[in-house]
């Protein structure tokens, strides 16, 4: 790596860079919910109970999914801070040690897989098909998730480098290959026999294998900031316990989503078997909607690090605040969503009738809130950033108990219809939380708060970018 030479992170004018990062990583989130959109969509066709099963499974599949993105991010902040402080042998370590903590991951997942689906399907309904459907899918999600764990750690490789038009490529890869292979499988075109949930599974796992072997190959042939040596692979305590500090409270933090998920479907499921089939809609739609405002993040992840770690503050706090203001944006236009067509989303998917007069009210009770979701997501990256995943930590454990707590009580009522009422509550809570952590983080950073002012013309909150 030349020494001599800054990264564009640290040198590009802060509206420019975000934009350029940050748009090639909103297409990469986009693709990357294409899996989940996709399977939802053709699972939809087989049937009620398979989309219920894909529900009640989700706070497995989901835990996988975070236990490995949280040791990426902790790669990912720790290789941009070495990028930024010039440590060439210090970014050749930190991905050697980010391979040996997912293969680690890796072997978690393959033990539930192999002995844990069942009793999972079986303490949440005595419904047989359910269980049948569920088990099919996510056995088989877990068993072969190394193409998952190897997908997310090099995707997260070229984003820490500044590239996100690699890491948009692995993804694109992985998407393009599960939305042609899924109806093939599940339905059994081109003479293969139709295979129904495992089809499902098996498309997801071959389009996960197939993002894995483009990312290897971008990150050993297009990634030169990145030099794996051998002697990088072997265990470093040090390092490991510097990559930890940030995942493991990251990995708490999204791993509190699926203790979420899990009680949700605990709720919903009391009232009605169509409401947690209308809960995972809500969700695949959720991060579709969500999609810019992750992919702005993730951004802001690096480059909050790497600036950081140059000693750039008032790049800092101008990169936050334009992330802030696009945020907000964003998600106005998804509660326009929410707000009127949400009959046609729920369309998309093969809701029944039952499910869409479930939907119909949940989608415009949550839609309330959307805008308070959209910059409390992006707050939760500042805190990461910044060294402050304990915060990021704290906002999801206070979510969960809001949501899940408040969704309890409403559920007493017996009325499926306010128990959506649980997610704006548990919005207007953790945003205020939020948003006390985020002064308190810029007075000990910067010596102001958010809305100090000079903190506001400094970052100049309100010029054009």
């Amino acid at each position: 790596m030349d020494q001599t030479t800054e990264n564009i992170m640290g040198t590009m004018p802060e509206g420019k860079l975000l934009f350029k990062l940050a748009m090639p990583m909103i297409f990469s989130v986009l693709v990357s919910s294409l899996y989940n959109i996709v399977d939802s969509i053709f699972v939809g066709r087989i049937g009620q109970s398979a989309l219920t099963a894909i529900s009640l499974g989700a706070p497995a599949s989901s835990l996988m999914v975070e236990l490995s993105f949280g040791i990426a991010v902790g790669v990912n902040a720790m290789l941009s801070r070495k990028l930024g402080e010039k440590d060439s042998d210090g970014v050749s370590k930190a991905a050697g040690q980010g391979f040996l903590l997912i293969g680690a991951v890796y072997l978690i997942c393959l033990a539930f897989g192999l002995f844990g689906v069942r009793a999972f399907y079986a303490i949440q309904t005595n419904d047989a098909e359910i269980i049948a459907l569920g088990m099919q899918y996510t056995g088989i999600v877990t068993v072969c998730s190394f193409g998952l764990m190897i997908q997310t750690i090099v995707e997260r490789l070229l984003s820490s480098t500044g590239r996100t038009n690699g890491a948009m490529a692995v993804l694109l890869t992985g998407a393009i290959t599960n939305m042609i292979l899924d109806p093939i499988l599940i339905f059994g075109y081109l003479g293969l026999p139709a295979m129904g949930m495992a089809g499902a599974a098996i498309a997801t796992v071959i389009g996960q294998c197939a993002a894995a072997a483009v990312g290897l190959v971008l990150n050993i042939t297009r990634n030169p900031e990145i030099v794996f040596k051998a002697r990088a692979f072997l265990p470093d305590l040090t390092m490991i316990k510097d990559i930890m500090v940030i995942a493991v409270p990251t990995t708490l933090t999204y791993s509190i989503n699926s203790i979420l998920t899990f009680g949700m479907n605990q709720v919903l499921v009391g009232l009605s078997l169509a409401a947690p089939a209308v809960y995972v809609i809500y969700n695949r739609v959720r991060s579709f909607v969500a999609l810019p405002v992750w992919g702005i993040r993730n951004t802001i992840i690096s480059v909050v690090a790497y600036n950081m770690g140059a000693g750039h503050h008032q790049r800092v706090k101008n990169i936050i605040a334009i992330a802030m203001k696009a945020s907000a944006v964003i998600m106005v236009v998804g509660t326009i969503l929410y707000e009127t067509v949400p009959a046609l989303i729920l369309g998309v998917f093969s809701a029944s009738a039952e499910m869409i007069a479930i939907g119909v009210p949940a989608f415009r009770i949550i839609g309330i809130t959307t805008v308070l979701s959209g910059l409390t997501i992006m707050m939760s990256g500042v805190f990461q950033a910044m060294n402050h995943s304990n915060k990021a930590l704290v906002i999801s454990i206070v979510q969960a108990v809001a949501l899940v707590g408040s969704a309890a009580l409403l559920a007493l009522s017996g009325s499926t219809t306010l128990v959506w009422f649980a997610f704006p509550i548990s919005e207007i809570v953790i945003f205020i939380l939020s948003f006390v952590f985020l002064q308190r983080i810029y007075k000990q950073s910067f010596g102001t708060g958010f809305f100090s002012k000079k903190s506001l013309k400094d970052k100049g909150l309100f010029d054009n970018v």
